[in-house]
């Protein structure tokens, strides 16, 4: 009998003792110290703007014939300097030998650089300079042939295509670092244009960069473009890993150190970037709140 009774008396402070263990465990789970916490601090939150672009001439003018005709004379290759006024190649009108028309000159608008004709210019598309014989349009037929490009190249431009989400930031004067890959230099540029046209569907919008500093640049090198387009300095800042959102709403785990269980806060929040977001109100400085949701949270 006093065996049976001490089974009972044993059975139930086992029962009890796995019954207030378990109410211990949910109100001190070890399990929250496996998701780390993150502190609001004060800092600075800043948005940077960085894009891939391309080196261009600023200054660069197709060349066409004005009469339609056949390219009896060329004067330049590609690379030549050339000035103003000076002759590039002749135009003899007509479609054939047996017209006998005056000869056209090509004329150099400006000082500058003889390049190929971009391939997206001129008939047929090709990247290339007219040859000697070749039959070309000019000005006044539909489609005129491009003979050849002359670049100013004293001042260059980088050329960028800029998201949607950056390009409103952006603004007409603003200064910008270049990072010239295969010369390993950076220097400044200054935006100069700003298009609103956007190229395709991809909703990006070409933007122009006169660099300041003469570097010896040639056409089509590559270039980085960064700048800094918002910044918030001494203001309070929260990891964006304990960040969380639910229809429309920010909202936290926010830890409480006196009942080691956490409350879910909701924060109002500014701006933004890929490590941490500011916060408006909510929360104050020195704050802990979890990366992850807890188990333990307060009702």
């Amino acid at each position: 009998m006093k065996k049976k009774i001490l089974r009972s008396l044993i059975l139930i402070i086992i029962i009890s003792g796995c019954y207030y263990g378990y109410k211990f465990y949910k109100k001190y789970s070890v399990v929250e110290a496996d998701i780390e916490r993150v502190k609001v601090e004060k800092g600075d939150v800043e948005v940077e703007f960085r894009e891939n672009g391309t080196v261009y001439p600023k200054d660069v003018r197709d060349i066409y014939s004005l009469v339609s005709g056949t390219l009896s004379e060329l004067f330049v290759k590609e690379g030549d300097e050339v000035k103003v006024g000076s002759k590039l190649a002749v135009v003899q009108p007509g479609m054939s030998s047996a017209d006998k028309f005056i000869p056209v000159d090509v004329i150099s608008p400006i000082d500058g650089v003889v390049l190929k004709c971009s391939s997206d210019n001129g008939y047929g598309g090709e990247e290339k300079i007219r040859l000697v014989g070749e039959k070309i349009t000019g000005l006044n037929d539909y489609n005129p042939t491009c003979i050849m490009r002359v670049a100013n190249l004293s001042k260059m431009i980088v050329r960028v295509d800029v998201d949607e989400k950056d390009v409103i930031k952006i603004k007409k004067g603003m200064w910008v670092d270049l990072y010239i890959d295969v010369l390993n230099k950076k220097t400044k540029g200054r935006v100069s244009l700003i298009s609103f046209s956007s190229k395709s569907d991809l909703k990006k919008f070409p933007v122009e960069i006169d660099i300041v500093d003469g570097l010896n640049l040639i056409p089509n090198m590559s270039a980085t473009v960064s700048a800094v387009l918002e910044k918030r300095t001494g203001v309070l800042r929260l990891p964006l890993s304990g960040l969380f959102d639910e229809y429309g709403e920010s909202f936290v785990y926010l830890y409480n150190p006196e009942t080691k269980k956490a409350k879910k806060t909701y924060i109002k929040t500014g701006l933004r970037n890929e490590t941490y977001v500011e916060v408006i109100s909510g929360l104050k400085e020195g704050d802990e709140v979890y990366t992850d949701k807890p188990l333990n949270i307060e009702q």
